[in-house]
């Protein structure tokens, strides 16, 4: 969606006046200025942009934006807690208070509950469920929990979406839409951030979440990768009962692995349970490809057996065959110090925004592992090491892939409780073999031939293309039908603002058209009439006044 082609619906206008006016409140006066963002909300031309201080605009910057991002709702939330997982792009005071955010949403009630899970079904909840308890257990921006029983007794969870939510996020993403490319139009020094492309993933996201199959699905993958584990499992999906709008879940036991003590008095072997853990997500991350990306204590339940009970597959992480090969690699890398490898692993994983000075990023990475390597792991704070990493891709603007950040994020994660599980506990030694394993494939015979098959596949196609490709090129040069296409950003930009004030000019010249005609038809007394006015007059009036209004909607964006 084009800057010009925001749709400005009447509910889009709404929400963007009241986006623009928390923002006011919040001391970012000047951001909407330098967005000239008043334009393009009819009625708030008389807004004071900039205000005297406050209590709210004492507060430091990174404080203010988490405010806003609270005041604005489920949306804004969401899309700060993802930001919290991406220190590679935003500074690490901002990433602190973004992951202060919470979905503080009151559960709707239970009434709005049987509606949609009847409307789903055509038939009442009674009918469905055994028993359903009026109470929600958990409740969020997406959807709420409850507890419900099948007719064969079975426990079950079941996920309901909150009425309403995909119309609120979908009016949301059109402004965020709309915002980033303002703020890559307008504001130079955030252009790097490249906001289009965090806004474009951010509704990916957000689409994928509000679609419970899709949850369903995962959690269905994952009961079949932990079949092998006795000691870990997901919930069964009850898909009789699942839908979009819907999921039923199996209702598993456990205390939350967050909850030390508990465990302690109920005889689990803590040191064990650590290395189940991180050996069944290395699996995940290493040999899998495919890991649970929100793995807080939350959504990790113990039994008094020690069998460990994995939920919510709302969040899933991917790593294409691509990135793993990748991450052996540096793997293999770092323990023999090919300082060379792991420069050329990191600028083919990374998006760089600007072609990076390899000298300097090589010089960076020495002098990182040089800090790092030797130091035994339990002395190491991980969440510094990373933190180090993604310092070293915002300083050489590199955008890592957000699939790589859900995996750092998670396995920090999983390093955090295996340390306050076991203080022993030692990341490289639960990783060792599933990354071996990997080493071998990597080396293996059978992998070498077939990345060798590979490349002189894809090399005998383009060897065999070329003759043609070249006779067409030799063709159109014959004729001087060759053609070089070079895109200039800004005059392509100058060119739609063009385009759109004659488009102005042309719906100016039909209104005035229209409502000279009406005049002349009106001074001509022309039948039929209605209350002495020529019903073709009013007409139109009407048509005049209609292309009027659209010339001052399709005006051109504001130039700086």
């Amino acid at each position: 969606m084009g800057i010009l082609n925001f749709k400005r619906t009447y509910r889009n206008l709404m929400r963007l006046k009241e986006i623009i006016q928390v923002l006011t409140k919040h001391g970012f006066g000047h951001f909407v200025a330098r967005l000239n963002l008043i334009r393009y909300v009819p009625g708030l031309g008389k807004l004071r942009l900039f205000r005297k201080k406050t209590l709210l605009t004492e507060a430091s910057m990174p404080v203010r934006v988490r405010t806003v991002l609270q005041e604005l709702g489920p949306t804004f939330v969401k899309l700060g807690q993802i930001l919290s997982g991406r220190p590679d792009i935003i500074p690490d005071e901002y990433v602190q208070q973004f992951k202060l955010l919470q979905d503080r949403v009151p559960p709707f009630p239970v009434d709005q509950v049987f509606l949609a899970i009847e409307d789903e079904f055509d038939r009442p909840v009674k009918n469905i469920f055994r028993h359903f308890s009026d109470k929600a257990l958990a409740s969020g921006s997406m959807g709420q929990a409850h507890t419900a029983e099948l007719p064969d007794g079975s426990p079950v969870i079941v996920k309901v979406r909150r009425p309403g939510i995909e119309k609120t996020i979908a009016t949301d993403i059109d402004i965020l839409q709309f915002f980033a490319e303002l703020i890559e139009y307008y504001i130079e020094e955030l252009r790097i951030l490249q906001p289009t492309r965090i806004v474009k993933e951010f509704a990916k996201n957000m689409r994928k979440e509000l679609d419970f199959t899709l949850e369903a699905s995962y959690c269905e993958k994952f009961g079949t990768l932990l079949s092998d584990d006795p000691l870990i499992s997901c919930p069964k999906v009850y898909w009789d009962y699942t839908s979009t709008n819907i999921i039923v879940l199996e209702r598993l036991a456990g205390v939350n692995i967050g909850e030390i003590e508990t465990l302690r008095q109920q005889g689990v072997d803590l040191p064990k349970l650590a290395r189940v853990l991180s050996s069944s997500f290395m699996q995940q991350y290493f040999v899998e490809g495919l890991f649970h990306g929100d793995p807080h204590p939350g959504n990790i339940l113990v039994t008094s057996t020690g069998k460990i009970n994995l939920i919510d597959f709302g969040s899933v992480g991917h790593l294409t065959h691509d990135l793993k090969n990748q991450l052996s690699t540096v793997i293999i890398a770092i323990v023999k110090k090919d300082i060379r490898l792991i420069v050329e692993v990191y600028s083919d994983i990374g998006v760089f925004t600007e072609m990076p000075d390899k000298q300097k990023v090589t010089t960076d990475i020495l002098e990182l592992l040089d800090r790092y390597l030797g130091v035994p792991l339990v002395h190491l704070d991980m969440g510094k090491v990373f933190l180090d990493v993604f310092g070293l891709a915002r300083e050489h603007k590199a955008i890592l892939p957000q699939d790589f950040m859900l995996l750092v994020k998670s396995m920090a994660t999983i390093v955090a409780i295996g340390r306050d599980l076991d203080p022993q506990f030692n990341l490289i030694q639960a990783a060792s073999p599933h990354l071996q394993k990997i080493i071998r494939q990597k080396i293996s015979p059978k992998h070498i031939f077939n990345q060798v098959f590979f490349n002189l596949w894809t090399l005998y196609n383009l060897l065999q293309a070329l003759p043609s490709d070249l006779k067409e090129l030799m063709r159109r040069l014959k004729k001087g039908k060759l053609q070089l296409t070079i895109k200039h950003e800004a005059t392509h930009r100058d060119l739609i603002e063009l385009d759109k004030i004659f488009q102005r000019i042309a719906y100016s010249i039909i209104g005035a058209a229209f409502i000279i005609g009406a005049s002349i038809m009106a001074t001509a007394g022309i039948e039929p009439k209605f209350k002495d006015i020529s019903i073709y007059s009013i007409i139109g009036y009407v048509a005049g006044g209609l292309f009027i209004t659209m010339a001052m909607f399709a005006g051109p964006k504001p130039m700086r």
